[in-house]
């Protein structure tokens, strides 16, 4: 195992094996000793994304309508996507804003970073906002990808995470932290 390990007094891991790995997700399972007794434990490991928030103005937020085959469903998200090899996770965000969009911010600022669940995933979500937006007006899409942009309002936004209709935790997250950011913090950075 090439992880550090910080393990709790009595814990020790006698053996790790991957059980499965494609390009997205690497499946694990650690046999531990806790305490003299054996624990299988299953863990994955999945590539890290970036997720922007992009606003086009004091008031309003560039967002994707996205199909999303695993609900079978179109969700209103935050642009966002894997790092790819060698990229940094800013060049990620600015990468996907400009596939899923067509647009590319002139200012980006790193809201640092977060995990969706460190409990069996490791897989860290890099956060940031993005102003002076300029339309290039050409998506880049996969072929899953069924993606339309839209603009909303920060009310839109809100009312949208209130009633909980945006169900992408990365994207409630971004939101969340983007809109205190964008509404407290963002005038006293960028003087």
């Amino acid at each position: 195992m090439n992880r550090i390990m910080n393990l709790p007094s009595g814990w020790k891991i006698e053996s790790s094996r991957q059980i499965y790995s494609n390009k997205y997700i690497e499946l694990y399972e650690d046999v531990i000793d806790i305490k003299k007794k054996k624990k299988i434990y299953t863990r994955a490991k999945r590539k890290n994304y970036s997720t922007i928030v992009p606003f086009v103005s004091d008031n309003e937020i560039l967002v994707i309508k996205s199909y999303r085959h695993l609900v079978n469903s179109y969700q209103i998200e935050a642009p966002s996507g894997y790092i790819d090899t060698g990229e940094t996770p800013i060049a990620a965000a600015s990468r996907e804003l400009k596939e899923e969009t067509g647009y590319k911010a002139k200012n980006i600022i790193s809201l640092g970073s977060y995990t969706l669940d460190y409990t069996m995933f490791e897989q860290r979500g890099n956060l940031f906002v993005g102003y002076d937006l300029v339309n290039e007006k050409k998506q880049e899409l996969g072929m899953m990808e069924i993606i339309e942009p839209m603009i909303l309002t920060i009310d839109e936004i809100k009312k949208l995470l209130f009633n909980g209709k945006i169900l992408n935790a990365s994207s409630i997250v971004a939101f969340y932290k983007s809109l205190d950011f964008h509404l407290n913090y963002k005038n006293q950075i960028m003087k």
